[in-house]
């Protein structure tokens, strides 16, 4: 079946795959060469076909769609593909919005303490680093300043969701239950472009595919200023024909460059699948991890500006642990040639336990304790046939997901009990149906027409201490989402794209949980245009402009009363860029640029009107060179600038921003060939400079608070595959 298909060649600076030749090829030479993209060949007799649909319709109400593909071999016969999740039957290179991808040697030769930093070389994502241990950085993209830490953005792993809906905070997620050397890939879409996610996709998703079937042996050791060290092995079995295991394990610990920032963390998770015949497989995936830390808190202006890393007057002795555990059940059916269904299930439970301390003043420390427990299940059928003759994928989902949270709050002083303030359990459940196809009509014009539905309920039991228990039912939330565009291959290697996406945002914490019914969903309207210019291997340029609107913004209105509307409204724009270019043999030159503006339009305090987004960059750019000689030599040097930011509502505060330098040095071996064993050793310099900065500053509590970012460090890493 003809189609245009990503090819498997590296993005440069991390902002996407580079795309295949745009030219209309036999599937054989195009889909069929990559995994997820091969048309569907299996055939069954129709009444078993139909046998298995009917025992399996009752999971058709319930996250995570799961695609998976068949690949035929050269002999002709069948061989399935990897389970994967979230649309791959979607050619990604036909969706009409920005999708970035970060490929799995980025992960492997990434050194960094948290996973997440790879994602500093995406386009227009800028990382807040708090530098407290096992607490989850926030992500900042498209305008959105609350990724990860708060809501902004959604985070999942082979289809399992990690936002947290009621915990820490609405949306909540934590990446450093991820091993880098088990990834894949990750890809990123921007805005809420996708009809796979829907809640705390507003400024995007991020969905991380972890390795699945293949034989392979790989391990990394690092070490690093500050006794950092980390260990990461993986490891891809075929038991037996058909049966495969897939294993990652991590232990990684630091003292940290401040007093009170020590932390270790240990990672696990295994995937077993069978591939029973040709046209059904299973799939059991499980994932451990437990981590304690110390934090050293925020550090007033006073020593931020004395360049001092000690801890403020008065801080306590900050810090957390978690625990977290998943489990997924996976099976995919070939229904006819063209047609797959997926079915799934999983089940997440976590304990997160934080001491943390703000102000300056004597005491004031609280332990926040959140005991969650998630389960969820769902089904997609997943398209890939001729429609009128031309290309067609189409996909059609349902998913269920119930999430219960224990929260427990207490006064503390060192970690030590006091009074507790809060005792309360809440309960969120999201139905949820999407429905998206593209048509390839034409190379001038590929359409693409989704449509999402989620519909939201739960519960709300508050036992605080001294005030009068009381329960309340969520008012029912629904929301629809529709999204629409189409690409053009006006010229070879020149790919245009224009789309039109909504999202939403459900109200914060308890908010949601009132009886008022005139209160509904924030919407969040993008508009994006962008072009790919791909005219050979030697260059790849990607351009993309966007409006982000948020409408009916819940705002509580009059201040302090606990009433609730839909008032606010804010607009984010703003362009990104990327450009990789290899003049010579080994050597690519690569950069992005994302320049971002936001107006606050509307807020229930008229003193906000005409302001910007208090956190949120100007300006965040990145240069970088990489070389690697025949002989195994390499180097790199990279270069990082986030412009200033304003830190209070009211604009009246700001941070300079940063520049930072990383500079490093590698060289790697293969023995036997290419496809044999590999060495790799590297040493690396980051922060060349000594650049005093933070990647997290705010005002409060009558001055600018900062989480003094690492100063100069010393890596060396080994990574062997064999």
């Amino acid at each position: 079946m003809a189609g245009l298909c990503p090819s498997r060649t590296r993005g440069g600076a991390g902002f996407g795959t580079r795309l295949a030749q745009r030219s209309r090829l036999p599937a054989d030479e195009s889909c069929a060469k990559w995994p997820g993209g091969a048309a569907m060949m299996h055939r069954q007799p129709g009444f078993q076909r139909l046998a298995l649909l009917l025992m399996l319709l009752p999971g058709l109400t319930l996250p995570g769609s799961l695609i998976a593909q068949p690949l035929m071999s050269e002999s002709g016969a069948i061989e399935l593909d990897a389970i994967t999740v979230k649309g791959d039957v979607l050619h990604r290179n036909d969706i009409p919005t920005t999708v970035n991808r970060v490929n799995a040697e980025q992960f492997e030769d990434m050194t960094a303490v948290r996973t997440e930093e790879v994602l500093e070389d995406v386009p227009g994502v800028e990382i807040g680093n708090y530098n407290m241990g096992g607490v989850a950085n926030v992500i900042k993209m498209r305008g959105f300043g609350g990724g990860a830490h708060g809501g902004d953005v959604a985070i999942y792993v082979d289809g399992i969701p990690l936002n947290e809906g009621e915990s820490h905070a609405d949306g909540y997620a934590d990446i450093n239950v991820l091993i880098p050397l088990e990834i894949e890939q990750l890809d990123v879409f921007k805005g809420p472009s996708s009809v796979l996610y829907g809640n705390f996709a507003r400024a995007g998703a991020l969905a991380f595919h972890t390795r699945q079937r293949g034989e392979y042996s790989k391990a990394k050791l690092s070490f690093g200023s500050f006794d950092t060290w980390d260990a990461q092995g993986a490891f891809g079995l075929a038991f037996a024909p058909g049966v495969y295991n897939n294993t990652a394990i991590q232990g990684t610990r630091t003292d940290g460059f401040q007093d009170n920032s020590a932390w270790s963390r240990i990672n696990a998770s295994t995937r077993f699948t069978w591939d029973i015949n040709d046209y059904l497989d299973v799939a059991l995936s499980l994932r451990a991890h437990e981590s304690d830390w110390d934090a050293p808190g925020y550090i007033p202006k006073s020593l931020f500006d004395a360049e001092t890393t000690r801890q403020a007057p008065n801080a306590e002795d900050d810090g957390g642990s978690k625990r977290f555990y998943s489990e997924r059940f996976d099976l995919g059916l070939s229904l006819t040639d063209d047609l797959r269904l997926l079915y799934w299930a999983y089940a997440t439970q976590q304990d997160f336990t934080r001491f943390a301390k703000f102000g300056y003043e004597p005491g004031g420390q609280t332990e926040r304790f959140y005991d969650r427990n998630v389960w969820g299940t769902g089904a997609s059928l997943n398209l890939d046939t001729l429609l009128s003759g031309k290309s067609f994928t189409g996909i059609l989902g349902l998913e269920y997901y119930n999430e219960d949270t224990d929260w427990r709050r207490w006064d503390t002083f060192n970690r030590v009990r006091l009074d507790e303030t809060q005792d309360r359990t809440f309960n969120i459940t999201t139905f949820s149906a999407f429905a998206q196809g593209e048509w390839e009509l034409s190379r001038y014009f590929r359409p693409t027409l989704g449509l999402r539905y989620d519909r939201f309920g739960g519960s709300y039991d508050n036992r605080d201490p001294g005030t009068p228990p009381f329960d309340q039912d969520m008012h029912d939330y629904s929301h629809w989402s529709p999204k629409l565009g189409f690409r053009s291959l006006v010229l070879d290697g020149l790919d245009l794209r224009a789309s039109y996406s909504e999202g939403f945002a459900l109200p914060d914490g308890e908010a949601k949980y009132q009886s008022d019914p005139t209160v509904s969903p924030e919407t969040i309207k993008q508009y994006e245009i962008g072009l790919t210019y791909d005219p050979s291997d030697q260059l790849l340029i990607d351009i993309a402009a966007f409006i982000l609107d948020t409408e009916n913004e819940v705002q509580e209105y009059p201040i302090d009363s606990g009433i609730y509307r839909n008032l606010g409204q804010t607009r984010r724009t703003g362009v990104e860029a990327a450009v990789e270019l290899r003049p010579l043999d080994g050597l690519t030159l690569s950069g992005d640029i994302a320049l971002i503006n936001s107006e606050i339009r509307n807020n229930s305090d008229p003193a906000l009107d005409g302001k910007e987004i208090a956190g949120i960059p100007g300006q965040v750019s990145t240069l970088m060179a990489e070389y690697l000689s025949p002989q195994g030599f390499g180097g790199k040097i990279k270069w990082r600038h986030v412009g200033s930011y304003y830190i209070d509502d009211i604009n009246t505060e700001s941070y300079e921003g940063y520049d930072v330098v990383d500079l490093g040095v590698s060289y790697q071996r293969h023995f036997g060939g290419e496809d044999a064993r590999k060495l790799r050793l590297a040493f690396e310099v980051k922060n060349v400079f000594d650049e005093w900065y933070s990647q997290a500053v705010w005002n409060g509590y009558g001055t600018s608070n900062y989480a003094v970012s690492w100063p100069r460090t010393y890596w060396v890493s080994m990574n062997l595959d064999w």
